[in-house]
């Protein structure tokens, strides 16, 4: 149900950015059922991880950590559209200029809003959780991220900063990986496989 060199299959983050250029693809196994890895996700704080707290606080959202749900930081703090579909997959989707030194937003409601917006100057760019049933009540989980600027000029910058923090990025992604092991309980799972994969444009299926 996944590939280390595409996207095989339409998802809501696919559809919303099918222009994406820039993007990332981890995985990891937990040793619980999605339902507990779907609640183990949405209750999941920043407190919770081990290198994402550093790394949100550089980002300079203002994050009161303590209090936060990881989930939550987006969409009360960053105005992105999330969709979920209970157990099976979390979407977040938004538009900002993650490369300012004081990260700007434009709040949206929906994931159609966010493939509507063309605004020059802007990214739109999004993150997805998937969760994938394995034998033995165990869960492939996938998280992937996607970005799409809205012209050249938006391009050129995202391009630089991407360059500078795509470790990062990809670190914090199996850090939440990580914490959902710890979190159900089970920390001895198999090892993550990781994947930066080159983004293709997804064929548009319904959504």
């Amino acid at each position: 149900m996944y590939s280390k060199t595409g996207t095989p299959h339409a998802t809501p983050l696919s559809q919303t950015l099918p222009e994406a250029k820039f993007g990332e693809h981890h995985c990891g196994i937990v040793e619980a059922p999605p339902d507990a890895v779907w609640q183990a996700l949405q209750q999941l704080r920043w407190t919770d991880l081990t290198i994402g707290r550093p790394l949100i606080a550089v980002r300079g959202l203002n994050t009161p950590l303590h209090r936060d749900r990881l989930l939550e930081t987006f969409t009360l703090r960053a105005g992105a559209a999330l969709v979920a579909d209970a157990p099976h997959s979390t979407t977040l989707a938004m538009v900002g200029k993650p490369w300012s030194l004081i990260p700007q937003h434009v709040r949206v409601e929906t994931l159609d809003a966010v493939e509507r917006f063309t605004e020059p100057g802007w990214l739109k760019y999004g993150m997805e959780w998937l969760l994938h049933p394995l034998p033995g009540r165990r869960t492939l989980v996938e998280t992937r991220t996607l970005c799409e600027a809205t012209d050249a000029s938006a391009r050129r910058a995202f391009r630089l900063y991407w360059t500078l923090i795509r470790a990062f990025s990809g670190a914090l992604r199996l850090d939440i990986i990580a914490a959902l092991r710890r979190s159900t309980a089970h920390p001895n799972a198999d090892p993550c496989v990781t994947a930066e994969v080159p983004v293709q444009a997804a064929g548009r299926g319904g959504r």
